[in-house]
This record gives structure tokens, sequence and C-alpha cells, in this order.
């Protein structure tokens, strides 16, 4: 219990020193350097499970790791890393065309901390109550980073974005109430545990537990933007500053979707072959081609990229209807370092242009070939051209499709794929060639990019070095 403690004492201690301490350069400085502590941390307690040497580590009832939620926590606390570590840079860059308020930095230092601890509890719960509680304290915690701006169109984001994720996680409660009584009905001693209703699934009220499922499926589904319950998310990564939606897109996602495999697995022990279960590789599917088509016609740069957010959400929906935890977890992976890449980096070009407006952004390549390179580098990746690791991910879905006899999905996806990447590459063409944009102002370009640069050099690393075979090899 105590090694738990060590993970949430530096995350609490800066969220206390981002809000008290008035001078918000010392703030700036100081939380990248603890969140990079952080990360240390988190490695060293859970090196043993990360390693292999044990296959979980129990805290306390109801709370556990194992392998596949300690490398969520690990990523999760990367990403924040990165984000607030570049967050020095991007509101350094803002407050020289206008002026921070204070209280603003205080707010988003202190609310980002907060929204690591609550993400960094969804994968530590072995419970689907404190699942429940873990993943609603996300939405709360990262409302206020949605709202940093204070403009009417924060303000309206953010109220869409709690009110919708509201009534979704209401969802999700009512599935786990069923899902209790699933294991009433099938256990001596009824259980929210997930690894008790795993190991008695087969004891488990079946129709119970499938309308649970369904109702955690909408639930966390609405949190992780799964289509058609997506519309809160393109509003709330494009308002956000550009470290908060890095944020959201590469963390915050993964959450929900953990909260979905989670619930899966419960019904997979249950009933391997369950067709309620394949639903969620349709889903997934459809989610994907969806995003595709609406990826067409975007006009606003960071939607773009919250668009794309969603057709991930697809991708990971899909290897989560595969039973397949690792491949899972490499698409997050890959989508993670890529799509933060992202949103730094249009952070950077919206900064210097004054303008979201994809009309309006071109010549990037002029004014900053950093900047553009990067730019189109991160593009690919987040699209699964090869050679980056999305590639090795997506062709071991594919795989898996034609394995498991499900072409029909699998010619879809191929289909939706290659359009994401056309609409992909003609909206960062656009923004990358052309004329130089007058008034397009690059401040510090080179430090600007030292982030991105290392998240564009890692997914390239990862899709070098990893095998497919290594990934397809996994029984559904």
């Amino acid at each position: 219990m105590n090694e738990l403690l060590y993970i949430f004492i530096l995350p609490a201690s800066l969220a206390l020193l981002s809000y008290f301490v008035q001078d918000t350069r010392l703030t700036r400085k100081a939380v990248p350097v603890g969140i990079w502590w952080q990360l240390g941390v988190v490695a060293y307690v859970l090196h043993r499970v990360l390693l292999g040497e044990v296959s979980r580590i129990d805290y306390a009832a109801g709370i556990s790791v194992d392998k596949l939620a300690a490398y969520f926590v690990l990523l999760t606390t990367f990403v924040v890393a990165c984000c607030i570590t570049h967050a020095d840079y991007f509101f350094a860059s803002q407050d020289r065309h206008e002026p921070i308020l204070p209280r603003h930095l205080r707010y988003f230092y202190t609310s980002a901390n907060f929204f690591l601890m609550a993400m960094t509890a969804v994968f530590m719960c072995d419970s689907l109550g404190y699942l429940w509680i873990a993943i609603e304290a996300t939405t709360l915690s990262s409302a206020p980073l949605v709202y940093f701006d204070g403009n009417k169109h924060a303000l309206e984001a953010t109220w869409k974005y709690l009110i919708i994720c509201s009534v979704g996680i209401a969802f999700a409660l009512l599935g786990t109430v069923f899902i209790f009584a699933a294991s009433q009905r099938g256990m001596a001693n009824p259980s929210l545990n997930i690894t008790d209703l795993v190991a008695n699934a087969k004891a488990l009220n079946f129709p119970l537990l499938q309308l649970g499922f369904i109702f955690c499926l909408i639930g966390y589904g609405t949190k992780a933007g799964v289509f058609p319950l997506h519309s809160w998310l393109p509003d709330a990564h494009s308002e956000a500053p550009a470290p908060a939606s890095a944020m959201l897109s590469g963390a915050l996602l993964n959450c929900a979707l953990f909260g979905i495999w989670k619930v899966t697995s419960i019904l997979l022990a249950a009933q391997p072959h369950s067709h309620t279960y394949n639903l969620i590789a349709l889903l997934g599917t459809i989610t994907v081609f969806a995003s595709s088509l609406l990826l067409l016609r975007q006009h606003n740069f960071k939607r773009l990229w919250a668009y794309s957010s969603i057709e991930n959400v697809g991708l990971m929906l899909f290897a989560i209807g595969f039973g397949s935890g690792p491949l899972f977890f490499l698409q997050a992976l890959n989508h993670s370092l890529a799509k933060v890449s992202l949103f730094l980096l249009t952070g950077n070009i919206v900064q210097a242009a004054g303008t979201k407006k994809l009309s309006k952004l071109h010549g990037v390549i002029e004014d900053s070939p950093v900047w553009a390179g990067l730019l189109a580098l991160s593009a690919f990746a987040v699209a699964g051209a090869p050679p980056f690791g999305a590639f090795v991910a997506e062709v071991s879905m594919l795989t898996l499709s034609f394995n498991d006899a499900r072409v029909y999905l699998a010619f879809f996806m191929v289909v939706a794929l290659a359009i994401s990447f056309i609409a992909i590459s003609a909206h960062v063409g656009g923004v990358i060639f052309g004329a130089a944009k007058q008034g397009f102002i690059a401040w510090k370009p080179n430090q600007a990019a030292i982030i991105p640069a290392m998240l564009v050099l890692c997914t390239l690393l990862l899709g070098l070095t990893v095998k497919t075979d290594t990934w397809t090899m996994i029984p559904h």
C-alpha cells in the first residue's frame, strides 16, 4: 500500500504547489521536472510487473495492476510529462501576444496534476465501482483544461464535454449495476471485483451480464468518442490549449477504452464466442469509416486532429474486439506518440499564424522548415504509413481479421484507412506548401520542436523494431 502512495504523492504535491505558489514562472519550470521525476517513480514502483517478474501487483481490495495496466500508467505519465514540458514554451509564446492571467496558469497546472492522478487511478482499478469513479474523476479534473481561455467558445465546449460525458457515465453506472445483479445470480459472494467476476464468469447470469456490457459500452464509448457518441470531442479538443488537447487525445481516450477492455474481459470469460462481444469490432470499424469521411471536409486545423483521434479510437476498439491486449496497447502507444506531436506542432503553427482555419494556413515550409518537416512526419505516423509504428499495428489488425474470418470488416477498414490517409495528406499538404503566410512569426522554432521531434523518433523506432508476427500470434 505504501508503494501505491508513492505513485500519487508527487502529483498531489505538485497540484498544491501549482495552486498556492503565486509565481507562475516557478510553476512552469518546476512542474515539468516533477512530472519527469514521476515517470521514474512509476517505473520503479511497477518495475516487477513491467519486466514480467510478477503477473500483477495487488495493493488493496479492488486495487491492482497487471502488465497491460502498468504499461498504460507508464504511457500516460510520459504523455503528460511531454505536454507539460512543452507547455512552458507554449504559454511563454502566447504571453508575448496576449498576456495570460496568472490564475489561469495556476488552475491549468493544478488541474493537469489532478488529471494525471485520475488517469493513473483508472488503470489501477480492479473493481467496476472504483473504475467508474476514476473515469468520472478524469472528466471533472480535465474540464478546467478545456475552459482555459475562458471565452464563449471554450465555455460551450466545456459544458458540452461535461454534459455529454456525464450522461454517458450514467449509462456506465447502470451497466455496472446490471453486472453486479448478474453476480448476485451466480456467485455466493456477489462482487464488483473484476478478477472475481472473470474467475466466476461462467456462473454469472449471462442475459444480465450482456445487458450490463451494452450499457457500459455506451457509457465508456461516449467518453472515448466512439461514433456516433463523439460530438463532444471535436469541440473540446479544438478549444483547449494545445498541451491540454494533446493530453486529452494522447492519454484520456486510452482511459475510457481501458474501461471497455475491462468490461469485455468479463464477457469474454463468460462466453468467448458471444455475438455481443463481436459487436465491439464492428463498432470500431464503423467509427473508423465514419471519421475518415468526416476528415475530408474539415476547415479547422485542431478539429482535423480531433476527428483523427476518433478514427484511432475506432482502431483501438477494433483491437479490443479481438481480445488482444498487446495489440490494443500497441495501437494506443503509437497514436499517443504521433497525436501528441501533432497537437503540439499545431499549437505552434496556430500561435505563429494567428488562425486555426485551414484555408488561411499555408507555406509553413517557407516560414519554419523544421515545423513543416515534423508536421509531415507526424501526419504520416498517425495515418499509419510505413515505416511508423501505427503501420505495424494496423497490419496486425488486418491480419487478424483474415485469420478470424472477418474479411468484410477488413475490407471496410482498408477503404476507411485509405480515405483517411488521403484526407490527412491533402490537408497537411495545404498547410505545409504554398506561398509563405504574411505575419507568420515562429518564435524560437527549434526549442518548440524538441518534444515533437522526440515523439516522432519514438514512433519511427517502434515501426522499425517491432515485428508484426509478435502481435498476430494472439488467440481470439
